[in-house]
Parts: structure tokens; sequence; C-alpha cells
């Protein structure tokens, strides 16, 4: 408990780092995409998508792991039948009837026909252009690293932020290895010491809804 309340005095600095630095347009503490809690993630939006979805009007966030796993599942103008759609998502039945499939009806996403096939009407691209997720730790920068590399499923670059006292005794090669990037932290200052190279996410469907929840944020 003692450490987190220390680690707490880091949120700030980075925050400031990733804002400025970075020039990213949305930043949220503690984000989960189901592999670990990022401690901060932050999103550099794509202009032209976000007016791309304001004109057609599905400016609203998709921002549940579900709905986006189903508008990953179909394809623009094409019919789909529920028993196919259903072989295609990792939820319930009952989930996808009941609450994904109204919802997204809703957002004239999509429509169910009278045969009961699925049509995506829409497809809104994602709004983020870039994702960046940071853990933050005093000293253990070995559970750091650890726990970086996870957000590497959602996160177009990930960094280890440590004490500045502790970044010099990181071993480099393991941020090279997980392609992961350094940010010192004092108590009032942040500065990145290693970039974190881009890289493609590892799962599709984590990195837009992670998109999608930092445009609601910044919507809201």
């Amino acid at each position: 408990m003692m450490s987190r309340q220390f680690e707490a005095h880091m949120v700030e600095p980075v925050r400031l780092l990733m804002q400025t630095a970075m020039g990213l347009d949305a930043i949220i503490e503690e984000f989960s995409a189901g592999y670990g809690t990022a401690d901060l993630v932050g999103a550099k939006f794509c202009a032209k998508s976000c007016q791309v979805r304001q004109r057609a009007k599905t400016h609203a966030p998709i921002d549940h792991h579900h709905w986006v796993e189903v508008l990953l599942a179909l394809r623009r103008n094409a019919r789909v039948s529920y028993d196919s759609l259903k072989r295609r998502i990792t939820f319930s039945d009952n989930t996808l009837r009941r609450t994904v499939l109204p919802a997204l009806a809703a957002l004239g996403l999509i429509e169910r026909d009278k045969d009961g096939y699925v049509c995506l009407l829409k497809n809104p691209p994602s709004p983020a252009r870039e994702i960046v997720a940071v853990e933050l730790k005093q000293t253990r920068w070995r559970e750091a690293i650890l726990q970086a590399r996870r957000y590497t499923y959602f996160a177009d670059r990930t960094y280890v932020a440590v004490w500045n006292g502790t970044a010099e005794l990181i071993d480099r090669r393991l941020l090279y290895r997980f392609r992961l990037g350094l940010i010192g932290v004092e108590r009032d200052h942040a500065e990145v010491l290693v970039d974190a190279p881009r890289r493609k996410p590892r799962h599709e469907k984590m990195h837009r809804y992670c998109a999608e929840y930092l445009y609601g944020n910044a919507l809201s």
C-alpha cells in the first residue's frame, strides 16, 4: 500500500509529459483491457476520422468490448446470418441477442432483417491514430517490464516509468527485446529516456476498444 501511495506521486509528472511532449489528446488512469491494468493510457486522435464520424452521425463512442467484437466480425453492406455471427464471437448468445445487437441498432450501425440476418450499415473509423500505455513503478523495474509487456496487446507504444535513480539500473537490453520505452520521473518532472518503438498491437479488438473508450472520455 505504501508503494502505491508513492507511485501515485509519479502520475502527474508523467501525465504532463504525455500531454505535452507526446501530444496525446486524452489521458486516463488505470485502464484495463483484459491483460492487466495500465497506470496511464493516452490516445492521439485522428482528426480526419473524427470528422468522418461527425458527418456520418456516428460520433457516439463504441465503448464496450462486446460491441467492438461484433463490428469487427461484420463487413459493410454484407448480410451475415445470425448463426454465422454467433460462431465469430466469444460471448454468450443471450448477451448478443438481448444486449449487444439492440445497442448497435440503436446507434444506427446495424440492422436485422425479417429473415434474421445482420447487416452492418455504418463502419465508423477508429478515432485514434496512436495509443500509449505506461506502467509506473518506483524501483521494481523488473516487475514493471513484466507488466508493461502485457499492454503491447492493445497499445501502439508502451513505456516503463521509474524514479530517475532506478532508471540507471534497468537492463536496456530487456527494453529493446520487448520493444518498450523508458521514462525517468522526479517529483515535478518526467522525461523520456528511451523512445518506445511503434508496434502493431497484438489484439485488434482491445486496441479498438481502448481507442473508443478514450474517445468517449474526451467527448464527456
